[in-house]
């Protein structure tokens, strides 16, 4: 049987080494000489998307995706445990 599929409220689930291992081969298939160079790191974007709730809306924002209504129920949660403290 395969690997289950991660859906979008579960990208954090995603491993660190498996992030690495998907974009050396996405560097490969697209013939870049590397992942990483000066000002640009291709990992570390993809790992923060993946694994950064906060960053991957601001992402979302800038390259005018839809955000997860998901989202804006966990951020309102912050705040209301925020407020209760």
């Amino acid at each position: 049987m395969g690997k289950s599929l991660i859906h979008s409220n579960e990208l954090h689930l995603i491993n660190e080494a498996e992030i690495h291992a998907a974009v050396g081969k996405m560097v490969e298939s697209l013939g870049l000489a590397a992942g990483s160079t000066k000002g640009f790191d291709l990992y570390k974007v993809v790992k923060t998307y993946f694994t950064d709730l906060d960053n991957r809306h601001k992402i979302n924002q800038l390259i005018n995706i839809e955000e997860d209504p998901a989202y804006y129920a966990m951020q309102e949660q912050i705040r209301e445990i925020a407020e209760a403290n």
